[in-house]
């Protein structure tokens, strides 16, 4: 199974559009982009970085944790149903950005996720920060709108590190430990071994819940969508900066 990162780096690559839905009208048409936007940016908002897994265990579809944000906004004159227009975004990047300009007061300018390399402008830090480059005014505008390092971003990328770091461990560690406690359980009295067979099962089910964590953060969504607005499946592909994180996992 390809799985997320523990620890999400910012993508070495622009995002390139590859999807071309069919033009939507209406006031709330671009809302039919939805799947293509899913595909498109790989399930992941497109300023923060927080996979749909990070913010809903079983599947964000309908919950309204993810929407649709315009880049230019449709106050400012932006087109609303413009596919080039509309980005993937969590809920509390659309929300923190609100309508605020392209271009502020002192000139600096929101990046752009198909536009510019994140990895340029933003550095990962350990403890779940998404910093801006020093002496980068574009890229410490961009963190300052979309609240890159608001609180709870920051909760929600140090939970996944923590939940998958120790998961990934427990499954490289636990089939070994195990087998050799169940080696063990065979050569002992059964008189003997109530408290190791205690301790085995436990083990047994610390990997069972190891197994579902680390399923949690699949790169590809179990809800994803088999069809979108394009009208074809053959581009349904993670972005490569995405990509090219990933973990190959072999799961029991």
């Amino acid at each position: 199974m390809k799985i997320l990162p523990p620890r999400a780096h910012p993508p070495s690559s622009k995002i390139d559009r590859v999807h071309t839905p069919v033009p939507a009208a209406g006031r709330f048409g671009y809302r039919e982009y939805r799947a293509c936007l899913r595909w498109e940016f790989g399930f992941t908002c497109a300023f923060c970085l927080l996979h749909e897994s990070d913010l809903a265990e079983h599947g964000a579809e309908g919950l309204g944790v993810t929407g649709v944000e315009h880049f230019v906004p449709v106050d400012a004159g932006g087109e609303v149903n413009s596919y080039e227009n509309c980005f993937y975004a969590c809920r509390f990047c659309n929300g923190s950005r609100a309508t605020s300009p392209i271009v502020d007061r002192q000139g600096r300018r929101l990046l752009h996720p198909c536009g510019q390399v994140w990895a340029d402008h933003f550095k990962a830090t350990s403890d779940g920060r998404l910093l801006p480059v020093e002496g980068d005014s574009d890229a410490e505008y961009t963190h300052e709108i979309y609240e890159l390092d608001d609180s709870r971003k920051v909760e929600i990328r140090q939970a996944r590190a923590e939940r998958l770091e120790e998961s990934l461990l427990t499954l490289k560690e636990g089939p070994l430990l195990l087998e050799s406690m169940m080696e063990r359980l065979r050569e002992e009295p059964p008189e003997q071994s109530s408290d190791l067979l205690h301790l085995a099962e436990r083990l047994r089910r610390s990997i069972a819940y190891a197994v579902k964590t680390v399923g949690r953060y699949a790169a590809i969504p179990r809800d994803a969508d088999p069809a979108c607005r394009c009208g074809r499946n053959d581009h349904h592909r993670l972005p490569a900066g995405l990509a090219d994180q990933l973990l190959d996992i072999p799961l029991p």
